[in-house]
């Protein structure tokens, strides 16, 4: 990226975690096998509600049917238990997708402020992010999928932008002249008020959900992988009308 355009003090970066940042199959998988060896759960049953979910364009809160079926088993398991084993098991993994370290490590070299703002149920984001080891980046979870509002009520009548504590690294608001938002889902960027600089990252498995399927909001550039999300931050065009901002 060109430091000398992304200024650190005019541009923010909001950052998708399911299938932008970190591979939200392999957290599944991994989820899937701790639990049968943990309680009497099997993988199929947890899998087939899921994927009837997100075909439903629902959310699916793992931890909440977890909860709710070692309650209806009478299971001595608790989630927390459960948690504990599956964080141990994957912080030694690579649980992120293919660029997605280099994008955080070259937002960090350029000290560029960014965040995570994550949609789900927030002990199963937490423990994803745990286990990804990126709790040390700030990051919200949120039950509002189209995130395009979040971002509308952090725009001033000025402009510009008033990004939360619970998003900087020193717990204070941050004012910006514009924002770079990366998400998966089309339905993230519905809303997006002007000075969002919207990239929607296809993942690698390509666009499968309900949510990502939907009709893309116009102006919001659409790449494959974070490679590409990249490539296009650092280019000269892009990094022109980020300068104007």
């Amino acid at each position: 990226m060109n430091a000398n355009k992304l200024r650190a003090d005019s541009v923010f970066f909001v950052l998708d975690f399911d299938r932008t940042l970190g591979n939200t199959g392999k957290f599944h998988d991994f989820l899937e096998m701790v639990i049968e060896q943990e309680t009497e759960i099997k993988a199929s049953q947890l899998r087939t509600a899921r994927f009837d979910a997100e075909a439903r364009g629902k959310s699916f809160d793992t931890v909440d049917y977890l909860r709710q079926f070692l309650n209806a088993s009478g299971s001595e398991k608790t989630w927390q238990q459960i948690q504990r084993v599956f964080i141990a098991r994957i912080q030694n993994e690579d649980m992120l997708e293919p660029y997605a370290a280099e994008l955080l490590q070259l937002l960090k070299a350029k000290k560029l402020p960014h965040g995570i703002i994550t949609f789900g149920g927030e002990a199963w984001q937490l423990a994803k992010l745990e286990g990804a080891n990126l709790l040390n980046v700030p990051h919200v979870v949120t039950h509002i999928q189209e995130k395009g509002k979040i971002l509308t009520g952090w725009k001033k009548v000025s402009g510009d932008f008033i990004v939360p504590p619970a998003l900087t690294h020193d717990f204070r608001p941050l004012t910006v002249t514009a924002i770079v938002f990366l998400d998966d889902k089309s339905v993230s960027f519905r809303g997006i008020p002007e000075g969002v600089y919207g990239i929607r990252v296809r993942p690698p498995e390509g666009l499968e959900l309900a949510t990502q399927k939907a009709t893309l909001p116009g102006g919001v550039a659409d790449v494959n992988g974070i490679q590409s999300a990249i490539e296009l931050l650092s280019s000269d065009e892009y990094n022109n009308i980020l300068d104007k901002a």
